[in-house]
């Protein structure tokens, strides 16, 4: 019986370890790499500094997304302009936190977990999915 015990404490406590390297929206300042478009076919129409696009056209911009107690603010500094909105935390597991958003009237879903790369390596990244565009970031 001990023994049983001693398995369901470490279960847990490596649980709760891979929990905290969890990702949550307002943990970190998000700079953009992509914003992809159904109407594109998928293909990035805007990309960040560290991005890229394929797509003859796409524009270089630059996009930060900062999230505190609720509220988003998504400052396009290579055009001078701010967008805001709402989050709310709908789900979180051990890999992931799913988030219901809404920027300027337009309703999506918005996904916080690590991109682990093939060496191994592991960075915070944050997807929005709104309306026809996803919004692809990684943590500054």
């Amino acid at each position: 019986m001990k023994r049983a015990g001693l398995l369901l404490a470490l279960l847990l406590v490596l649980l709760t370890g891979c929990s905290s390297k969890t990702p949550k929206i307002d943990e970190y300042t998000w700079v953009m790499t992509s914003v992809q478009s159904m109407e594109a076919g998928g293909q990035a129409v805007a990309y960040g500094e560290k991005g890229s696009s394929t797509l003859e056209g796409a524009k270089q911009i630059e996009l930060v997304c900062e999230a505190q107690g609720g509220n988003l603010t998504l400052t396009d500094r290579t055009n001078d302009r701010t967008y805001t909105g709402t989050y709310q935390q709908s789900q979180r597991d051990s890999k992931s936190t799913i988030y219901e958003v809404n920027v300027d009237e337009t309703s999506g879903v918005a996904v916080a977990a690590m991109t682990t790369y093939q060496d191994g390596t592991q960075d915070p990244a944050l997807i929005f999915n709104l309306g026809d565009y996803t919004v692809n970031f990684f943590a500054k």
